[in-house]
C-alpha cells in the first residue's frame, strides 16, 4: 500500500510536470522532460533497493543500542586505566584556611592573646607512595586485562547479534520460498480449474470434477494467504531487530538456489583447536582468568607495609600583627618533608578474609573457562553432524523433489486425458508441495551450518560479505 502511494504521487507529480512543461518556452521543454525522468527513476530506484544480508548487519551493528551501551562500557574502562597510571605519581594539594578566635589564642609572635584575632593559613602539600605491596602496580595490569575483556565482550556481543540477524534472514528467505510456492501451486489449480470449466461447458466433463478444482483451489489460496501472512511476519521480526521505521518498505534479496555440490571437510577436533585461538568468548575467559589472578595480587599487596614520602609548605597571617601582610608570609614560613610507614598487624580479618575471597573467585574463574571449552566442543561437535545430516537431507530432498516433480507433471497430463481423478491430482500436488519445502529447508540449513563453522574456524564474519 505504501509504495502504491509513492507510485501514484509520483504520477501525480508526474502529470503535473507534464503541464507545467507545455506553459514553458520550447527551448527548455528538453531539459525539464530529462530532470522530470531522471527523478522520477531516482525515487524509484530507491523504493526498490532490496537488502542484503551483509547489507542487514552492517546496519544492525551501527544501529544496536546494546552494542552503544558496551561501547561505553568500553570508554569507561579506558578512563579506569588511565586513572590507575597515573596513581604512580605523586599528588599535589594546595589549600587555604580562615579562622576568627575570640578568646584565648597564640598571635604571630607566638605570645598568648585574648584579643579577637583573624588567622589566614595557605598551604601545599604532596604525597607519594614509595612502596605498597605492589598494589597500584598490580591494579594497572588488572585494569589493562578489564580493558581487554571487555573489548572481547563487544566482539560476543557483535557476533551474537549478526548470528540473530542470520537466523531472521534466512527464516524470511524460507518463508518467501514458501509463500512463491503456495503461488505456483496456485496458478497450477487455477488453470486446471478453468480448463475443466471449460470441459463441463461443452459437456466432457462432469461439473462435480469442476466442483472438486475448485474446491481445490479454494484451499491453495487459503494455503497462500497463511504464507503470505508468516512471510509478513518474519519480516517484521527482521525490520524490528535492524530497528527499521514501521512505514519503512523492506524487501531482502531473492535467494540464490544454485545447487549444493561441495562436501564440507569440517573436522571437530581441528575445527576446535582453531576456534580457540580466534573466539571471543575464550579471549575473554582467558583475560578474566588473569583478572583474577591480578585481583589476587592486589588483595595479597594489602597485607605488605606501605611506605610514603609526605614534603609541604605553609605560611599564615595574623590580624594582630604589627607586620604588614607580605611581610607576616615570608615570616611564617614553614616547609617540612618526612616517611610514613604503615604496618598491618590486625584489621579485624579483613585483609585475610578478602584474599580467601579473591583465591574462591579465581578458582571458579577456572572452571569457569574449562566449562566455556567443553560447551564450545560440544558446539562445534554438534554443528558438524548436523551440516553432515543437512548434506544428506538436502540429497534426499533434492531426489525427491526430482520425483515429485515428474509425478504431478504426469499426473496433470493423466487429468487433462481424464486419466485421473482430482484426489490423484491433489494428493500429487501435495506430495510436490512437502518435497519442495523440504529441498527449500534442508538447503537454509546447510547454508546456516556452513557459515557457523566457518565462522568457527576463522573467529569472523567476513565470509559473508
Amino acid at each position: 500500500m505504501l509504495q502504491k502511494n509513492i507510485f501514484s504521487g509520483m504520477n501525480q507529480k508526474s502529470s503535473y510536470h507534464r503541464i507545467s512543461i507545455f506553459n514553458m518556452q520550447s527551448c527548455r521543454m528538453p531539459e525539464m522532460m530529462l530532470l522530470a525522468l531522471f527523478l522520477a527513476l531516482s525515487v524509484n530506484s530507491k523504493a526498490q533497493e532490496k537488502w542484503s544480508l551483509s547489507r542487514c548487519i552492517d546496519h544492525a551493528l551501527e544501529n544496536n543500542i546494546d552494542l552503544t551501551i558496551g561501547y561505553n562500557d568500553l570508554e569507561n574502562s579506558k578512563i579506569n586505566l588511565r586513572e590507575s597510571k597515573i596513581a604512580l605519581y605523586p599528588d599535589l594539594n594546595l589549600g587555604s584556611n580562615v579562622d576568627y578566635n575570640l578568646g584565648r589564642a597564640i598571635d604571630g609572635d607566638n605570645t598568648v592573646t585574648f584579643d579577637p584575632t583573624l588567622t589566614n593559613y595557605y598551604w601545599v602539600s604532596s604525597n607519594f607512595t614509595i612502596f605498597q605491596g605492589m598494589v597500584k602496580q598490580n591494579s594497572i595490569k588488572y585494569q589493562n586485562y578489564l580493558l581487554q575483556a571487555k573489548s572481547e565482550e563487544i566482539e560476543i556481543k557483535k557476533n551474537q547479534l549478526i548470528t540473530q540477524i542470520l537466523s531472521s534472514y534466512y527464516t524470511v528467505l524460507y518463508s518467501k520460498g514458501l509463500s512463491d510456492v503456495a503461488v505456483s501451486q496456485l496458478e497450477l489449480s487455477t488453470r486446471q480449474y478453468e480448463r475443466m470449466v471449460r470441459m463441463v461447458e461443452v459437456g466432457k466433463e462432469s461439473p462435480v470434477t469442476a466442483e472438486d478444482l475448485k474446491s481445490q483451489m479454494a484451499e491453495d489460496q487459503l494455503s497462500l494467504t497463511k504464507a503470505q501472512n508468516h512471510l509478513n511476519k518474519t519480516l517484521l521480526e527482521l525490520k524490528q531487530l535492524l530497528r527499521l521505521n514501521a512505514t519503512q518498505p523492506f524487501e531482502i534479496e531473492p535467494f540464490d538456489s544454485t545447487a549444493i555440490n561441495n562436501r564440507s571437510t569440517y573436522k571437530t577436533d581441528e575445527l576446535f583447536a582453531k576456534a580457540t585461538e580466534v573466539l571471543p568468548q575464550l579471549k575473554q575467559q582467558a583475560l578474566l582468568l588473569k583478572l583474577g589472578e591480578k585481583d589476587l595480587s592486589v588483595a595479597r599487596g594489602q597485607a605488605y607495609p606501605s611506605l610514603n614520602l609526605i614534603a609541604g609548605y605553609s605560611t599564615a597571617f595574623y590580624s594582630n600583627s604589627e607586620l604588614n601582610y607580605v611581610k607576616q608570609l615570608e615570616n611564617n614560613q614553614n616547609q617540612w618533608v618526612g616517611l610514613s610507614l604503615r604496618i598491618p598487624v590486625f584489621n579485624r580479618g579483613e585483609v585475610s578474609a578478602n584474599i580467601k575471597r579473591k583465591k574462591l573467585a579465581l578458582s571458579s574463574q577456572q572452571l569457569q573457562y574449562e566449562k566455556q571449552k567443553e560447551a564450545l566442543y560440544s558446539e562445534i561437535w554438534t554443528a558438524v553432524d548436523e551440516l553432515e545430516s543437512a548434506e544428506k537431507e538436502y540429497e534426499s530432498s533434492q531426489q525427491l523433489f526430482q520425483f515429485s516433480e515428474l509425478n504431478l507433471k504426469n499426473m496433470t497430463k493423466k487429468l487433462e486425458k481424464g486419466l485421473a481423478n482430482t484426489t490423484e491430482f491433489q494428493s500429487a500436488k501435495q506430495r510436490m508441495i512437502s518435497a519442495q519445502a523440504n529441498l527449500l529447508k534442508a538447503h537454509m540449513i546447510y547454508l546456516m551450518r556452513t557459515h557457523l563453522l566457518e565462522f568457527y574456524a576463522t573467529g569472523t564474519w567476513n565470509h559473508l560479505e
